[in-house]
């Protein structure tokens, strides 16, 4: 027997022993790393100090991007800040995420933290201290689309298009909406200046305004001479339907001839009201709006469901340029539907739909899901309603306002009176 060949095998034996489970071992390490890299890598290149931050919820798609730079720059403002000892990471967290939405270039589209979202539905509840404004961003600058009935900013004589530059002594003019916001909302009885520059002008106002509980008016109505009713609509936020149910059972026993729909200055609020109403003015089943979500999507079609109680009613109705969102939806369907006249200056242009997404922490993102048409096709946003009848108010005389009906001095509603009439 050949000793060598039996100690080469028993040699070759050993080795294939120990470096198949090697092997096995190695291929075993390589698939279960390459699995907990493609779950977990995202968090593989963290600064340290950042590895207790939370990554539950992301996304399983996301485009193409490299994180690598977001996270060397948080790494890098960790290990050289000057003021790093003192960095406020959830701070750090909401200003990321505002940036991130930000970057849509959608001034319609933000992030709001726990205190924002708060204060958000509060005026949508029809309460809130403040002085009474409906802001934008728009062109960069923040601007008023229209100031509440009765409230401060009304009674100081801001206007739908006043560009605001400045709150108190700080410069806003680089401020995104939110910060502008929590600037000017406060307790009741305290004050604030806005520096504002108004359309038209070249030199800038400083009005003085003394906060307060906002307790929004939604509807009221009014008889005119000859049976022409005054319906005043000021926005569409929660306690709209119960005053307009009131306005218009009130309206259905004075038996008007016909109807001045006034939606002046008003800013919009839900869809679900604007369509609600409208039900009262449309025959069922008339299209109210088109709801596109655009990337080839069908359109979602709201139609009249209501009671139509007037939709044989002469009506006219009332814009101007702080004349937005669900009210321009409400003047648009009855423009296309009915034909019905409208009188004042162009509407805002604010056609977008936002929804309101709950996040952590009582935070929320109001994100721009879908543009809104009118019956006819006729897109809203960025381009507003043309009055059938244009109409400007003298400078020194405002819609909206708590003051005694002037047909004189309103000459939107004179027109729009005059129109009814014959």
């Amino acid at each position: 027997m050949d000793m060598s060949h039996k100690f080469n095998k028993a040699k070759i034996f050993k080795v294939t022993a120990f470096i198949v489970p090697l092997a096995v071992f190695v291929i075993i390490s390589f698939y279960l790393g390459f699995w907990e890299g493609t779950k977990f890598g995202y968090q593989g290149h963290w600064p340290k100090p950042l590895e207790k931050i939370l990554n539950a919820g992301k996304p399983a798609d996301i485009p193409e991007g490299d994180m690598s730079v977001f996270w060397n720059t948080w790494g890098t403002i960790l290990e050289k800040y000057v003021g790093r000892g003192k960095l406020d990471t959830q701070k750090m967290i909401e200003g990321a995420t505002e940036g991130l939405v930000n970057s849509l270039e959608d001034p319609y589209s933000e992030f709001m933290n726990a205190t924002t979202t708060r204060d958000f539905n509060q005026e949508l509840s029809g309460s809130f201290e403040g002085v009474g404004m409906e802001l934008s961003k728009q062109n960069g600058v923040i601007t008023v689309v229209a100031p509440l009935k009765g409230s401060p900013a009304e009674k100081a004589g801001i206007r739908a298009g006043d560009k605001i530059l400045k709150v108190d002594d700080k410069n806003i003019q680089s401020f995104n909406l939110l910060e502008a916001v929590k600037l000017i909302r406060g307790p009741k009885g305290t004050s604030v200046t806005l520096t504002i520059l108004r359309p038209g002008e070249t030199t800038t106002k400083e009005f003085k305004l003394i906060r307060d509980a906002i307790n929004v008016i939604s509807c009221e109505w009014e008889m005119l001479n000859n049976q022409i009713a005054l319906l005043k609509i000021y926005n569409f936020s929660q306690p709209v339907l119960s005053e307009f149910y009131k306005s218009a059972t009130e309206m259905i026993f004075s038996k008007p001839k016909a109807i001045i729909i006034d939606m002046r200055n008003n800013p919009g609020g839900y869809l679900e009201a604007a369509t609600e109403i409208a039900g009262w003015f449309l025959d069922r089943g008339d299209v109210i709006v088109k709801e596109d979500f655009g990337n080839g999507q069908e359109p979602n079609v709201y139609r009249a469901s209501g009671n139509n109680v007037f939709s044989k009613t002469p009506l006219i109705v009332l814009v101007n340029e702080g004349t937005a969102s669900a009210s321009e939806i409400l003047a648009g369907a009855l423009k296309d539907v009915r034909g019905i006249k409208l009188v004042g200056i162009k509407t805002f242009g604010k056609g977008s739909v936002q929804e309101l997404v709950p996040l952590a922490d009582g935070s929320s993102l109001k994100v721009s899901i879908a543009r809104w048409l009118t019956p006819n096709g006729n897109q809203i946003d960025q381009k507003g309603l043309e009055p059938d009848y244009t109409v400007k108010l003298p400078d020194d005389y405002q819609s909206g306002t708590y003051a005694k009906i002037d047909l004189e001095k309103d000459l939107q509603l004179k027109k729009a009176y005059e129109i009814i009439s014959q």
